[in-house]
């Protein structure tokens, strides 16, 4: 087994990961005074379980993360992981290799990890255990503690040693039998007080039972008759309720009777006052109507002035009517003068027209002669354009050849550039193919490494899958052991529980109150004094004495309540009690309290813990009682103060008040208020070892979560795996597929190639067929020009013609305008003339409407005239309708008076009900009254049926007897009485207190001898585990002795040195003593050895360990600083004599050690606070021997 790396992260100076990797032989850590290299020895120590942040050079733990730099952030944790190469299985752990991690964070959460796997402390420290490694191991020496194996005190030097001699894990296990003894004894000591306590009560127990047995016999006769004689009271009690609920029937019905004839004499009076009211209401009503007539008359006469107003305005319109008739006559003069003036204007039109026909005339025969001279210049024109149109057609058709060349042309062209095209393309494909072959190349190449990765990640999780079920396994055997120990726990409280909940060790009489006050049989019980006040463990036996019997008092509400326990305890026979009632009992708390006095603790009162409603009580009982530490201290204080006042000390030894002393020795396991301090604990343990085995519940769904999404992932990988199986096959068809388009493509542009040479020469003949047309073409052209010349000529001569035809014919034109204009004229004439005379023919039509109008004007006020009669007529009729109304008023009164009357006669008959109803009412209570007497007589019956015997009536009419004399029945009943109350005091729970305590002692016994047994096995592994630890140290200690005397002579080239135990008879505690005689000194004491010396003898004694019991790897700090050169020099050389079975990494400053070393790690600070490492190789190592 050797050390393999060291990988820290966050840890004091390293913030970023730094892995130091270690071979066999010797690596030398070297570097500058605070570079930060014995943070690699604290890494190393802090992993393997160090908890001291002392040894680790801080203040606090938090201190080994590192803290940042000026330009580095603080680390949130820190991780150290050791791995160590186990192939021999020195370690037991089944694999080659065993990594031990551990992690802090910032918050305070830490966590170790064995290969990965959660562990805990414990188990790093039982892993390194006797194997030289550890965080108490030899392994590890650190900057100037290889001194203190010399300086140190012969006691404290055992540690290194008993670690070379393998006894470190047989000592654990001693000192955890010997706890596991102590609490065995304990137990023992608990159960052989119990014991003790239940056999002074399986006596007397004995004798109560048997006399509650006889009580039981009397008693069943008793009940049995009681019962009897009750349900016979019940019957005759039945039978009266039955016969005043059959009297109170009766009477119910008379008085639902009479209360029905009230209702309806209520609703006729009703009835009669609402008819008074509608009649009073008629009354108003035709008032109100009389008064309505009259406001109508008011508005009648508004009306009329409405009238009159409107006739006045009638009239004024018949005055405008006639006043437009006038005018209207006067409008006809005007349009007859109109009618005259257009008659002449038409005459002088006529004349006008037949002076413009005349012209018209002239210039027709001047135009017709014009036109014949135009039509032979027309002729002759028409002859040389025919002849210009057929150079013209000659044109025409070399321009449509020369057309259909440059399109042959433009064909060719654009046949030569698709093909150009096509053959771009081509290319473009082609490469598109190449660079799609190529991706898919890629794509193939990454498959492979996602298939490979993934078959990576597929082990890989299969070996968290194989780690998380490991530690799986792992919580299920903590949280078994854990389980385990909340059983024990749950047990030990369970039979403390029994004990409370049984009050063992209270009284009977005591039990008896508390457990009718639980069933209700008695209210106003608070509880015993033992229940209601707490103490601390350490005031339980000081306050369990002051208190004494009174323990078992019993604190009531009131006097009442004692007095009703007082009563139940005589009548069950159930022995005495004192009983506390809170409203009475006002104790004083003691005056003059001596709390300056040494020794004094505080007086009892005021170490109880109890409700405050409880102060009176607890004041009378304790409020007197002074505490003291122990029995001097408080016999002096009782001296002082005259003996006035109880003493009680912490181990509960007394002075009584007036000087006598009580004292003794005290159990402390068997008190009423130690056995509820142990509850409370044990509830508290309880609670804590719950808690843990929840979190332990939980750890363990969270491993079997992560192990089924483990094993999830892992079915998804393998999922993933055959997907790539098939992207592969995909891939692989595809690249078949791209590599035969790749090859049509390159056809492709083969052929294309051979298209565009045809294209071209096409191209070139085409263009001189161009050439040939275009030659023609300018030929024609030419002729064209000449013939059109010569039509210029006769085209100006035609033109000439024409526009002196042109002019001819636009006079001529405008001339007939200006006779179609004049027609216009004469029509225009002819309809003014027209609608004149429709216009003095409509004016005399217009005069007869105005005087229709006025004749409608005029019989409008005649209707208004006629209106204004008839509501003058109507305003003198309404006289006659208010004195109708008026005698319909007097009607509707004198009905009105005689509803009044006939409701006050049914009011004098509801009166007379009333009083009847009343009577009746007055004999109903008197019925009610006596058949409640007798339900409360029935109802006591039933309670005291259900209080006696817990029997309902239908179970007691079940169980009693039927009775021949009633009078025999109750002299029997009295003898019973008599026979019980002669038997005395009766403990009736004696029978189950007996039986059950019988079956605790034998269940007690069985439990003493499983814990002797147990006991006795420990003693024999404690005696073993000594011999062995004896045998060991002894054989080791001569040999490492043995060691150091020769190792000293080499090194210090001669001298004596010596080991030697302190105490030989005690072999295992005593200390170890250094005798030392360096060459030509004599030393009596270490001490006036020179520090190099010092750390020169110790530096022997590690050799003589490491000789006999060889550490796989050890690390020392600086542990040649005190040497000088030629003793360094021998220091480093002797270390190879070890690096066959140890390996060694040395952190130095000393040339000679680093010129041994086999590997050189240099550490550095480049940058503040942050350490760098360096790693040089055996050449570099060579080279700085030879410089």
């Amino acid at each position: 087994m050797y050390l393999k790396s060291l990988e820290l992260h966050g840890f004091k100076s390293f913030p970023d990961k730094v892995k130091l990797e270690f071979n066999k032989g010797i690596s030398a850590v070297v570097g500058p005074n605070g570079s930060g290299k014995s943070n690699i020895g604290d890494a190393m120590r802090w992993v393997m379980g160090e908890q001291s942040s002392k040894t680790l050079r801080g203040g606090k733990m938090e201190d080994v993360i590192f803290n940042g730099s000026k330009s580095r952030p603080r680390a949130g944790f820190a991780q150290v992981t050791l791995t160590i190469d186990n192939e021999d299985r020195a370690l037991d752990i089944g694999t080659d290799l065993v990594s031990v991690s551990r992690k802090l964070y910032r918050n305070g959460d830490s966590e170790y990890m064995i290969n990965g796997a959660p562990s805990r402390l414990k188990d790093i420290v039982e892993l390194f255990m006797d194997t030289g490694l550890g965080r108490d191991g030899y392994s590890i020496i650190g900057q100037g503690r290889i001194a203190d194996i010399v300086s140190s005190k012969s006691t404290e030097r055992r540690e290194i040693f008993e670690e070379a001699a393998g006894i470190s894990k047989f000592r654990y296990k001693k000192e955890e039998a010997e706890r596991k003894l102590a609490a065995a004894e304990d137990n023992i000591s608990r159960l052989n007080d119990i014991m003790a306590e239940l056999e002074d009560r399986i006596g007397p127990l004995q004798k109560q039972c048997e006399k509650a047995k006889r009580f039981r016999v009397l008693d069943d006769e008793k009940r049995r008759l009681e019962i009897s004689v009750w349900v016979h009271k019940l019957g005759e009690l039945s039978e009266s309720v039955k016969g005043y609920e059959d009297k109170l029937r009766s009477l119910d019905i008379q008085y639902t009777t009479l209360s029905e004839e009230l209702e309806a004499l209520e609703d006729e009076i009703e009835d009669s006052f609402a008819m008074s009211a509608e009649k009073a209401a008629e009354v108003d009503a035709l008032r109100e109507k009389i008064h309505q007539t009259e406001l109508e008359n008011s508005q009648s006469g508004a009306k009329i002035a409405v009238l009159e107003n409107d006739i006045e305005h009638l009239n004024e319109a018949i005055a405008q009517v006639r006043e437009q008739i006038e005018q209207s006559r006067s409008s006809e003069y005007f349009l007859e003068t109109e009618l005259e003036k257009r008659e002449k204007d038409l005459i002088s039109a006529a004349e006008e027209r037949e002076k413009l026909d005349e012209k018209i005339r002239s210039t027709e025969e001047k135009l017709a002669a014009v036109r014949s001279q135009s039509e032979e210049f027309d002729k002759e024109f028409s002859d040389s354009n025919s002849g210009l149109n057929l150079l013209y057609l000659k044109k025409s058709e070399l321009s449509f050849k020369l057309e259909n060349a440059k399109n042959d042309l433009y064909e060719t062209q654009e046949s030569l550039d698709a093909a150009l095209s096509e053959k771009a393309d081509a290319e473009s494909k082609a490469r598109f193919t190449a660079s799609e072959l190529e991706n898919l190349k890629k794509s193939e190449n990454k498959n492979k490494e996602l298939k490979s990765e993934n078959e990576n990640k597929l082990a890989g999780f299969r070996k968290l899958f194989e780690s998380n079920s490991e530690k799986l396994k792992a919580a299920d055997a903590d949280f078994s052991r854990n389980d385990i120990l909340l059983r024990e726990t749950v047990q030990k409280l369970g039979l403390l529980r029994d004990l409370e909940n049984s009050m063992e060790g209270f009284a009977y009489s005591v039990k008896h109150i508390l457990q009718a006050g639980k069933q209700g049989r008695i209210s106003g019980i608070c509880g015993s004094v033992a229940q209601l006040i707490g103490v601390e463990p350490q005031y339980s036996i000081a306050v369990e004495t002051a208190l004494g019997g009174a323990l078992q008092n019993i604190v009531v509400e009131n006097e009442d309540t004692a007095k009703r326990a007082i009563r139940i305890l005589k009548e069950s026979k159930a022995g005495r009690a004192t009983f506390l009632p809170v409203t009475s009992v006002k104790g004083q708390r003691l005056a003059n309290v001596p709390e300056s006095e040494e020794g004094f603790v505080a007086l009892a009162c005021d170490l109880a813990q109890y409700d405050a409603k409880y102060t009176g009580v607890v004041n009378s009982l304790l409020g007197r009682i002074c505490i003291a530490e122990n029995i001097d201290l408080a016999a002096a204080i009782a001296k002082k103060y005259g003996y006035k006042f109880r003493i009680v000390t912490l181990d509960g030894q007394v002075i009584n008040a007036g000087g006598s002393f009580t004292g003794g020795s005290v159990s402390k396991n068997t008190g009423i208020l130690t056995r509820k301090n142990e509850i409370e604990a044990l509830e508290k343990r309880r609670e804590k070892v719950q808690s843990e085995n929840d979190r332990l519940s939980q750890v363990r769904e969270r491993l079997s979560q992560e192990t089924a999404k483990l094993d999830a992932d892992i079915s998804g990988i393998k999922e993933q795996l055959e997907a790539i199986s098939k992207d592969e096959l995909r891939l692989d068809m595809e690249i078949k597929r791209v590599q035969e388009y790749s090859l049509q493509y390159n056809e492709k542009l083969e052929s294309a190639e051979l298209n565009i040479e045809a294209l071209r020469k096409k191209l070139i003949d085409t263009q001189n067929e161009t050439d040939s047309v275009n030659t023609q073409l300018s030929d024609t052209d030419k002729k064209i020009f000449d013939s059109e010349e010569h039509l210029t000529l006769s085209q100006s001569r035609l033109d000439s013609l024409r526009s002196e035809r042109e002019e001819l014919t636009a006079g001529l034109s405008d001339l007939k305008m200006k006779a179609v204009e004049l027609g216009k004229d004469e029509e225009a004439c002819r309809l003014s003339i027209e609608r004149l005379k429709t216009s003095l023919e409509s004016s005399s039509g217009d005069s007869g409407k105005l005087e229709e109008r006025i004749l409608e004007h005029e019989k409008s006020i005649r209707f208004k005239l006629d209106e204004i009669k008839a509501v003058r007529a109507a305003i003198e009729g309404s006289g006659g309708v208010i004195a109708e109304i008026e005698l319909s008023i007097e009607k509707a009164q004198r009905e009105h008076n005689e509803y009044d009357l006939k409701a006050n006669k049914l009011r004098s008959g509801q009166k007379l009900k009333m009083e009847e109803k009343e009577t009746l009412s007055n004999e109903v209570n008197r019925v009610s009254e006596r058949k409640a007497s007798c339900t409360a007589d029935f109802d006591k019956l039933v309670s005291q049926l259900w209080d006696e015997y817990e029997l309902t009536r239908t179970e007691a009419e079940k169980q009693s007897e039927k009775l021949e004399d009633i009078f025999e029945a109750n002299k029997r009943l009295s003898e019973l009485r008599g026979k019980i109350k002669n038997l005395g005091s009766v403990n009736l729970g004696a029978i189950e207190e007996y039986a059950e305590v019988s079956e605790r002692y034998e269940f007690m016994k069985r439990q003493l001898d499983d814990v002797n047994t147990s006991r006795l096995e420990l003693e024999d592994l404690i005696s073993s585990l000594t011999e062995n630890m004896r045998t060991m140290f002894a054989e080791t200690f001569d040999k490492i002795n043995r060691n150091f005397k020769e190792i000293f002579s080499e090194l210090f080239g001669g001298g004596s040195g010596e080991l030697s135990l302190s105490d030989p008879e005690n072999i295992l505690e005593c200390g170890i003593d250094i005798k030392v005689e360096p060459p030509g000194k004599l030393i009596k004491n270490l001490s006036l050895l020179s520090g190099g010396e010092q750390a020169f003898v110790a530096i022997c004694i590690y050799f003589s360990i490491l000789k006999i019991s060889p550490s796989p790897f050890c690390l020392l700090d600086e542990i040649e600083a005190a040497l000088d050169d030629v003793n360094v020099t021998k220091y480093a050389q002797y270390l190879h004599r070890f690096t066959d079975t140890t390996q060694f990494i040395t952190i130095t400053h000393r040339r000679g050690t680093m010129e041994e070393a086999d590997v050189l790690y240099g550490v550095t600070m480049q940058e503040d606070g942050i350490s760098k490492l360096l790693k040089m190789s055996m050449e570099d190592t060579g080279n700085l021997k030879l410089q």
